[in-house]
């Protein structure tokens, strides 16, 4: 395995959930970033939330460890892998984009407030994937499935 440990950072479950899934996959140990304990420098996966295409944690993680890898957790079907190394300023590392889902129950705070302007920006588009985000939105939805896990297992095994 090219790391010891999976360390990941979530909002709504939704991260928690795919690292959960990954570290029964491949026997490696799990951690939540706030509470972990780790030496500092450990090579690890990183796994966390999207949130206006920056994945949360990221900074604090590889401050602390080498990010060998990160997962970016989010509600779209898909993305923009340059653009999203780019943002997040990834400088070469393995990334993968896993979507995830949203509960609008289990959103708090500004992120509520992020998300109703989010909302009344989608409700005058038209186009499909908008009334789909629309929609989850509004309802909810979960896409986390272990298929989407195959390409981060792939690389891990590498």
């Amino acid at each position: 395995m090219k790391v010891s440990a999976i360390v990941y950072t979530s909002n709504t479950g939704f991260t928690a959930q795919y690292a959960t899934l990954l570290s029964h996959q491949t026997g490696l140990p799990l951690h939540q970033l706030k509470a972990c304990t780790l030496p500092q420098g450990t090579q690890v996966l990183y796994l966390g939330w999207l949130c206006a295409g920056k994945v949360q944690g990221l900074k604090k993680a590889a401050a602390r460890f080498r990010v060998e890898s990160v997962c970016a957790v989010g509600m779209a079907p898909e993305c923009d892998p340059a653009k999203l190394a780019g943002d997040n300023h990834c400088n070469g590392l393995p990334l993968f984009y896993l979507r995830g889902g949203y509960t609008p129950a289990r959103v708090r705070g500004k992120y509520k407030m992020m998300m109703a302007m989010m909302k009344a920006i989608l409700s005058k588009k038209t186009d499909p994937q908008s009334r789909e985000a629309l929609e989850a939105m509004k309802r909810g939805a979960d896409w986390v499935s272990a298929p989407q896990l195959e390409p981060v297992l792939n690389w891990l095994r590498g």
